[in-house]
């Protein structure tokens, strides 16, 4: 890559001044350049002017908003930095990512200071960085000669430049990737359709172009109103777990993973302007429907759905924890995730927090008469307001659709993991060996928080607290707040799963392994949420798969690794009219990014690394109903909408959707060198995925010469 296109947007705005006229009498073209010149000048005299005008406003209003100065910094890159094209892998910056993030005072950041200096006194964006680095101790990290001395221990150096160390420290740069160039390489890509969904309750396709008048429809058609959900159903966010052994017997020979998809009306498959379009009985049917329904199927070692093996169940109305629109505002359960601990299969669905119960499966025709007791005779004590239910007897389920091929028990009613307090979703569960007691069934845990700070509860996952109504009441709302409702609901959460001693709190997480777009777009803010959600988790790295696949690390001992996501959270200034438009376009929230991390196996489950962000990106393109060759599973006519709806940011629009949501990771059956790893797409659809551990290793401890630092 020429000079040029490496500068970044702090030396680009003084190194490309405009030229001047020809002195001759202007042509046609001269005269047009001209116009389109004039035009560019007041197009950024009416920005000025506008972001003066909001300042005061907003300081009218008591809110603090951009000046000018944070107007122009918001809009930096967009109009200063011309030196690469959208689709290059990478952007190439003369300064640490660190620089970036870094203020230089309580307004301005570092890399904004050093541009400042070199329009200033005319000096070099190296030289400018070293001023500026000796004034402010806050940006020592943007002296590039720093930058790499704090970035490697003196063995790597050595080791890596090979003698070059010099040439490189003048030379290096920094590289941000887009997040679409820097996920995993992966294979047998899978996408997930459950063909137990009749074909009428799927959306046609030739409805997708006026979308809203058929969401019109099916709301006014529908007699239930959206306590029931309008009739058509979409499968996204897929849960995975590979069989146990007790279970297995009771399955087809070739059923090897268990799937597990929220089956509902509720999406985000099209365009943010087609909902808005909605009238809100009509908005809140599509997006706030009460129907969640529980998706299943059994998969080959292939990913493919044996047929007739898949089943959707109507899971909240069976158990009595049914409730409505008028008095909550979100159905029962939303997504679901398997995790098989201590050989048993468990359930886990968000609730008002987490819940939590145990499974049992059974094909018909298998098992029959050994004496486990999954037979008809089960019946289906729902909850009631009031009565004494044996909550911990099995429960045999009925499939809304699918046939009766296969069967499904819950082993006992749910039981609610209080340990995130109320809000708190898409818990981890994981087990290690008990070290004090080794013949002893694992440790269990529940992972409530990944970064800044790890936080792990060691649980009992079959036992639990009963808890009074006022003590939910008081996990779930503030204080002085209303204390009273009636929901059956609150039975569960009165189940408390039990706990032992405290939760685990680990050290801040380490920085992130290399860096991405945003960082270089946003100097001195973080568009991203630092408290980060699962995900997925968790796969065991031996030694062996730690040391195959990248560099610098130094682990004594196995680790754990799983996957978050993060988005950019909405803020109110979005939904101020007076906000420019432009503006939120530079930042659209909701919109998510993933990363890989890994820890120690063992309290206080330390974070070890983590990645950068990524995106898995989109289902490829389909003709007349088929999948391409390099697209295992079944055809979702779904899967192309998930284009409408693409992660933006800085206006650069990548090729993944909006929502990303891994939603499951797990060790492929029979194969300890890789993951498969599942997730969903803008609400709207579902796909598998294989990456290799090695693959994984590359991106927590990346060469830093293939993803950190390019040198001429």
């Amino acid at each position: 890559m020429d000079q040029k296109k490496s500068q970044s947007l702090v030396s680009l705005a003084s190194s490309r001044p405009l030229k001047s006229a020809p002195k001759s009498a202007f042509s046609r073209s001269n005269i047009a350049l001209t116009i389109i010149f004039t035009a560019i000048v007041i197009l950024l005299v009416n920005h000025w002017w506008l972001a003066v005008r909001l300042s005061v406003s907003d300081a009218q209003q008591g809110h603090v908003h951009s000046s000018l100065t944070s107007f122009l910094r918001d809009y930096s890159g967009f109009l200063a930095d011309t030196s690469h094209r959208s689709d290059d892998p990478f952007i190439l910056s003369p300064f640490c990512s660190r620089c970036f993030r870094s203020k230089y005072d309580n307004k301005r950041a570092c890399v904004e200071v050093i541009n400042e200096k070199q329009q200033q006194v005319n000096i070099s964006a190296h030289e400018a960085a070293k001023q500026v680095s000796d004034e402010a101790q806050n940006c020592k990290i943007c002296d590039p000669n720093y930058c790499l001395d704090l970035y490697f221990n003196g063995t790597q150096k050595e080791s890596i430049f090979d003698g070059k160390r010099s040439r490189f420290y003048d030379n290096y740069q920094t590289k941000f990737w887009r997040f679409d160039r820097s996920r995993p390489k992966f294979t047998s890509p899978t996408t997930l359709t459950l063909p137990s969904i009749p074909k009428e309750n799927r959306i046609p396709p030739h409805r997708f172009k006026n979308i809203s008048s058929y969401f019109i429809e099916k709301y006014e058609s529908s007699p239930l109103g959206y306590d029931h959900g309008i009739d058509f159903l979409i499968e996204y966010n897929p849960g995975l777990a590979v069989i146990p052994p007790k279970i297995k017997k009771k399955l087809p020979n070739e059923a090897v993973y268990l799937l597990s998809l929220r089956v509902t009306p509720a999406n985000n498959c099209f365009p943010h302007d087609e909902y808005k379009k909605l009238p809100k009985a009509v908005w809140e049917a599509v997006l706030l429907g009460m129907k969640n329904h529980l998706g299943l199927a059994l998969l080959d070692d292939q990913y493919r759905i044996l047929p007739g093996y898949d089943v959707v169940i109507q899971l909240d109305t069976q158990i009595g924890l049914k409730r409505t629109m008028k008095e909550y505002d979100s159905p029962t359960f939303m997504d679901y995730r398997l995790f098989v601990l201590n050989g048993d299969l468990y359930l886990h669905a968000n609730v008002d927090t987490v819940a939590v119960s145990k499974l049992d499966l059974r094909a018909k025709g298998f098992g029959d008469g050994d004496g486990d007791g999954n037979n008809e005779s089960r019946s289906i004590p729902p909850v009631r307001k009031h009565g004494n239910e044996n909550f911990d007897r099995p429960y045999k389920l009925r499939n809304l659709y699918g046939g009766d091929l296969l069967e499904v028990t819950l082993q006992r009613q749910f039981i609610t993991i209080w340990s995130g307090g109320h809000g708190g979703k898409n818990f981890a569960l994981f087990s290690v060996p008990n070290v004090t007691h080794p013949v002893s069934p694992d440790s269990v845990y529940v992972e409530i928080n990944i970064t800044p700070e790890h936080h792990v509860q060691q649980v009992l996952p079959d036992e639990y607290d009963q808890l009074t109504l006022q003590q939910v009441f008081e996990l779930m709302w503030k204080k002085g707040t209303k204390k009273k409702r009636h929901a059956n609901i609150d039975k569960i959460g009165q189940r408390s799963m039990k706990v032992v001693g405290n939760m685990t709190k680990s050290d801040e997480s380490p920085e992130a392994s290399f860096h991405t777009t945003d960082q270089y777009w946003f100097p001195g803010k973080t568009p991203f949420k630092v408290n980060s959600h699962g995900g997925a988790c968790c796969v065991s790295f031996s030694l062996d798969d730690i040391n195959m696949g990248g560099t610098q690390h130094n682990h004594h001992e196995p680790l754990l690794v799983g996957i978050a996501h993060t988005k950019v959270p909405w803020q109110p200034w979005y939904s101020k009219d007076h906000i420019p438009q432009e503006r939120k376009d530079m930042l659209p929230h909701t919109h998510y990014v993933s990363f890989f991390y890994a820890f120690d196996p063992r309290p206080p489950f330390q974070l070890r690394a983590r990645s950068g962000y990524f995106c898995l990106g989109h289902t490829p393109l389909s003709r007349d109903g088929q999948l391409p060759p390099t697209e295992g599973g079944i055809f979702n006519q779904h899967s192309i909408l998930t284009r409408d709806r693409p992660l933006k940011q800085h206006n650069v629009t990548y090729e993944c959707p909006q929502i990303e949501y891994i939603s499951a990771f797990v060790e492929k059956a029979d194969d300890k060198s890789s993951t498969v790893v599942g997730y969903g797409m803008n609400d709207c659809t579902a796909r598998l995925i294989e990456i290799e551990k090695r693959e994984i290793v590359r991106l927590l401890y990346p060469d830093p010469l293939e993803m950190v630092f390019e040198a001429e």
